[in-house]
């Protein structure tokens, strides 16, 4: 017959030493609150008192044999039985080892490799940009260039979490600076002959003063025929781009070769200069 009054302890719990603590889980038959003593490996250590959850979770910090020895609920003073044991074990380390911390938004890819210290059971990467997950030992991530602001650094907090296999686990962290650069892009021909393909001239563009732009053309006798400051109208992404015509008679130009000069700032206000030359076919 089991006694009207009961606190029962009891299982096996492992103590990561990078962990604070455990929760043990006592057992209550009778009426609360509930009052015990708990000992560790023989030694009485606190009362509590007037406890109302059943199960009770008891905090454990430290490794030992776990038991009862004082026991009574708001009516009579009960039984107790069970231990439970507490073994404090290592935890990994996790360490994550790569070559850069810098990169640069032209090509923003990292490669990791785990060097973590321990039994690794099992590992989880977990990248900054968009939480993505891989689980192998070795990996690259390429970072989404619409994530970093025209010419602000953009930094990220990357993760390793690894777990060993008596379950206990660590993390690591490492922090990646994608840097922003400028570029443009400009063909060397284009064929306006309504085909549908490849058309009109365009350019493309990162991290350019906009207001700084200048675009010119001209022809064998140096005559101006085209010109833009405005490089939203020349860029491919949004269906822009000159179509050959003259700028002023709007007439189609001769296949031929022109020149053309190009000035810009970047976004650290750098100025550019450059010259190239553009093959019309028709």
């Amino acid at each position: 017959m089991i006694n009207a009054q009961t606190a029962f302890i009891s299982g096996d719990y492992n103590l990561c030493d990078n962990e604070k603590q455990v929760f043990i889980e006592i057992g209550f038959i009778g009426t609360p609150p509930f009052t015990f003593i708990y000992a560790i490996d023989n030694i009485n250590q606190s009362i509590i008192q007037e406890v109302n959850d059943n199960p009770y979770l008891l905090t454990a910090s430290n490794q030992g044999v776990y038991t009862i020895t004082a026991f009574n609920d708001a009516v009579l003073a009960g039984t107790f039985d069970g231990s439970a044991k507490v073994v404090s074990l290592p935890s990994p380390v996790a360490i994550i080892n790569t070559e850069n911390d810098t990169l640069s938004v032209l090509n923003p890819i990292i490669g990791y490799k785990d060097v973590s210290v321990g039994n690794i059971n099992s590992r989880t990467w977990i990248f900054g940009d968009d939480n993505s997950q891989y689980l192998s030992e070795t990996v690259y991530h390429v970072y989404l260039s619409d994530s970093i602001g025209l010419g602000i650094p953009a930094i990220y907090q990357d993760s390793l979490i690894v777990i060993d296999d008596n379950g206990c686990s660590d993390t690591a962290i490492h922090q990646v600076w994608i840097m922003d650069e400028y570029w443009f892009y400009i063909p060397t021909s284009f064929t306006p002959d309504n085909d549908k393909v490849n058309d009109k001239f365009c350019v493309e563009y990162h991290a350019i003063r906009e207001n700084t732009f200048l675009f010119k053309v001209y022809n064998a006798q140096n005559n101006l025929i085209f010109q833009s400051t405005n490089p939203q109208e020349l860029k491919c992404s949004v269906n822009g781009g000159w179509d050959g015509t003259h700028y002023k008679t709007q007439k189609d130009l001769p296949s031929d070769t022109y020149v053309y000069e190009l000035y810009f700032q970047d976004f650290e206000g750098w100025k550019h200069k450059e010259y190239g030359t553009i093959t019309l076919v028709r």
